[in-house]
């Protein structure tokens, strides 16, 4: 169990990848209490029960999350939008960046310092048309390796995700404006052996300023993460500070409740 008092470090070169199931957690007065007004009001307008437990678990993950990291207690961050429409924090002691995904089964959260960052989560086993999609929204080179390797879209899908959440310019910059090629892993359960192209259209100008990692937490997901890594500091490994920290930790509501994470990777960068 994490100590209430204790903080989590985050280093400039690394990445924490957190996920948590929100089907697992009940919804409670302690919980709702975390989101200001103008947040409850949101879950409020949700329709479907599913989908608000969801984005309430959501907005509760992120302020305990933060949290582990600073002084700042949950009630107290604030969140602006940037002109991009991205999701920022206004008022951090740290630059802490994050960037939120979610399905019908998990929640995923992947944090840095000052780094533009994006992250997408998708369960492998959704029935999807993957010739139409690929052939009406990826650029052409990226069609004919996933019409090679069918098995793979979902790992090419969640790298675009991720990449244009990391700009913020999201889809309206055109997923066909950019390719990803990914080559032969270098370990099982974790991949960064990926290579990134601009065309003319494309709004990002270096590729090699950009960093990408797959992520497999089960069978099940699979996790992308792009992040503009200007500095090129780049280590194809995880440090010993993952294993130490990996596996069950929790975020205290108040002393009768808590919500369960896990840390499910720390790349470096």
């Amino acid at each position: 169990m994490v100590n209430p008092q204790a903080r989590l470090d985050l280093a400039e070169n690394e990445i924490h990848v957190w996920m948590i199931n929100p089907q697992q957690i009940k919804a409670s007065e302690e919980i709702y209490a975390l989101l200001n007004s103008e947040e409850q009001n949101k879950v409020a307008r949700y329709r479907l029960d599913k989908a608000k437990h969801t984005a309430l678990i959501t907005r509760a993950f992120i302020r305990l999350l933060l949290s582990q990291y600073t002084a700042v207690k949950p009630q107290q961050w604030q969140f602006s939008v940037s002109k991009l429409g991205k999701p920022e924090i206004s008022n951090s002691p740290l630059p802490l960046r994050f960037n939120l995904s979610h399905n019908n089964e998990l929640i995923i959260c992947a944090l840095t310092l000052s780094k533009d960052i994006g992250c997408d989560i998708e369960n492998l086993g959704r029935k999807i048309n993957i010739e139409a999609i690929t052939k009406r929204f990826f650029s052409p080179s990226e069609y004919q390796l996933i019409k090679a390797n069918p098995s793979q879209f979902f790992q090419y899908w969640t790298l675009k995700e991720a990449f244009v959440k990391a700009t913020g310019l999201g889809i309206s910059q055109g997923l066909d404006t950019f390719s990803f090629e990914i080559h032969k892993p270098n370990s099982k359960d974790c991949h960064d052996n990926i290579s990134l192209l601009f065309n003319e259209k494309c709004q990002e100008e270096t590729p090699q300023n950009w960093y990408h990692r797959l992520l497999f937490p089960d069978d099940k997901h699979c996790i992308a993460l792009s992040i503009n890594n200007k500095k090129r500091q780049i280590k194809n490994q995880l440090s010993a500070y993952s294993q130490k920290l990996k596996g069950n930790y929790y975020l205290t509501v108040d002393r009768r409740r808590c919500l369960d994470k896990v840390l499910i990777s720390t790349c470096n960068i």
